[in-house]
This record gives structure tokens, C-alpha cells and sequence, in this order.
């Protein structure tokens, strides 16, 4: 393919498509950066294309690059073959890249501890209320809107909490021994209201603003960036260490409530660090070594 089909490309781009100086000199690039990878003297396959997304895919390229430089290059053969000076376009049945799901932001368990010990320093009950919050979120993996709609009778057999989540739909998710051991303390003092997290007004239950304000606090106490601390973000580490501490997937799905394992697979992302123990502890290599 004679690299002056670029330049008929970009003669195009601007007396017919008429197209912004920004998206011009996107083009462009992103028509030489593929250059550098094929040779445009020869006829550009399908697997061509293919293996340049997969390079850029292992550059770890933002998918709204790769997006892009797709985009760029099917305008490019689509002209071409319009205009027959190719006899097929390679890139007709190749799709957008879906959006990569972004990893959840994880704290180690040590953080959760200084959260813990931060508690502590609040005045009654605000200590109670403050660390209550932090174990249902973490120790349950509850979200906030889950939180703040409990009840005091969604309570179960002093074992589990009856949670309504998304479309309204209940599961039953344990809860540990320090959270029972803390409930009969708290519901003294909640007793006139039916919300396990009630407002001032008794009759209302707690804002998740309310509960994202506690989370700061908390964490700027404990010395903890407060950036890295919402209900969300503990949520995701409930999820993660339980899972790194052994905890089979189907079950943290039921926990965290999702509909789809492909959902939950997300946490399953481990650190080199868990891998290695991992090898070291159950190949049979590593045993007999």
C-alpha cells in the first residue's frame, strides 16, 4: 500500500470531511504511529489490525486511545475502499474495544485497623454508632444506601442482617461477633426510633452524606488520607480480603449481592506477593523442597 494513500486521506479529511484541526491532527498521528507498526507497502489483513490493538492493549494504552486510533483507522481504509484503490476494507468487521471495568481502590487490613483504633478516641455513643458503621460496611460489605435503610428488627437470630438491595431484592448477610456483642449498647440508645441508624429526627434514618462525613472523620483521626476512605471503598475491601483469606467466590457474591459472577470475578485480582504464597504453600515443587 504506497504510503501516499495517507496523504490522499488527509486531502480528504480536510476538503470533504471538513473536520476539526483537532481531529486532524489526531488522524494523522494515529495513522504514522500505525505505520511504524505495519508496512503499509503490503496489504493490510484483518490480523494486522488485530495485532496492533493487542500491542496496544499490552501497553496498557487508556481504551479511549485505542478507541481512537480504531476509529482513525477505519475512516482511513473505508475511504480507501471506497474510493477502490483497496479491494476489501480489513478493518469492516473488527468492533470498539469495550471499556476496561476499573479496578476497585483496595486498603490493606492495616489501614482497616487504624480506622478501628481511631473509634475509640470518639465520645459516647458517637464510638458506638462510628464503629458500628465501620464493621457493617467492611465486615458485611453492605453498600451505604443498604446501610442506612436498616432497620432495627432487620436484625436476624442476632446472627445475620436482612438486607433490600438493588430492585429491592433480600438477602440474609452475617455479621461478625463484635457487631452482636455492640447491639444491645446501641439500641439502648436508638430505642425510639425503628432505624438502626436513626437521624436527629428519630423518625428519619441517617443520610449516607452523614455517613461519608462519620468515614472522614474517622480516618482523619487515625491518620488515614481521607481520599482513600468512603463506604464504597470499604465495601470493595470487604470483598477483596475475604476472598485473599480464602472465601469462594459464589459466596461473596451472595454476600456483596451481585447478579452476575462477572461482577464479583472484578476482586479476584490478587497481589505477586499472595501468588507467591500461594505457589509456596501448594505446589508440589515447593513441598518437596
Amino acid at each position: 500500500m504506497p504510503h501516499r494513500y495517507i496523504e490522499l486521506f488527509i486531502e480528504y479529511l480536510k476538503s470533504e470531511r471538513n473536520v476539526s484541526e483537532n481531529t486532524f491532527q489526531s488522524y494523522v498521528a494515529d495513522l504514522i504511529d500505525f505505520s511504524r507498526y505495519v508496512d503499509l507497502n503490503n496489504e493490510i489483513s484483518e490480523e494486522n489490525i488485530n495485532s496492533y490493538l493487542a500491542e496496544l492493549d499490552e501497553k496498557q494504552l487508556k481504551i479511549s486511545s485505542v478507541k481512537r486510533k480504531l476509529s482513525a483507522l477505519k475512516q482511513f481504509f473505508k475511504f480507501l475502499y471506497q474510493e477502490e484503490l483497496i479491494h476489501r476494507d480489513p478493518t469492516q468487521f473488527i468492533h470498539q474495544p469495550k471499556s476496561r471495568r476499573p479496578l476497585p481502590k483496595i486498603i490493606s487490613e492495616e489501614v482497616i485497623s487504624k480506622l478501628q483504633n481511631a473509634v475509640t478516641s470518639l465520645p459516647y455513643p458517637e464510638d458506638l454508632r462510628a464503629e458500628l458503621i465501620l464493621l457493617i460496611l467492611y465486615g458485611s460489605g453492605l453498600r451505604v444506601s443498604e446501610l442506612i435503610a436498616l432497620k432495627r428488627n432487620s436484625i436476624v437470630e442476632n446472627k445475620f442482617i436482612r438486607v433490600f438491595g438493588k430492585g429491592s431484592k433480600e438477602r440474609i448477610v452475617p455479621i461478625s461477633s463484635r457487631i452482636i456483642s455492640l447491639l444491645p449498647d446501641w439500641f439502648v440508645n436508638c430505642k425510639n426510633s425503628v432505624w438502626l441508624f436513626p437521624s436527629v429526627n428519630s423518625e428519619k434514618h441517617i443520610t449516607r452524606q452523614r455517613v461519608f462525613q462519620i468515614l472522614k472523620h474517622i480516618a482523619s483521626i487515625s491518620g488515614v488520607d481521607t481520599t482513600k476512605i468512603s463506604p464504597h471503598v470499604l465495601r470493595h475491601a470487604f470483598a477483596t480480603h475475604i476472598l485473599d483469606n480464602g472465601a469462594d467466590l459464589l459466596s461473596v457474591k451472595k454476600m456483596l449481592g451481585h447478579q452476575d459472577i462477572s461482577t464479583t470475578e472484578i476482586y479476584t485480582h490478587v497481589t505477586s506477593k499472595k501468588l507467591h504464597e500461594v505457589v509456596n504453600k501448594f505446589h508440589p515443587l515447593a513441598k518437596k523442597s
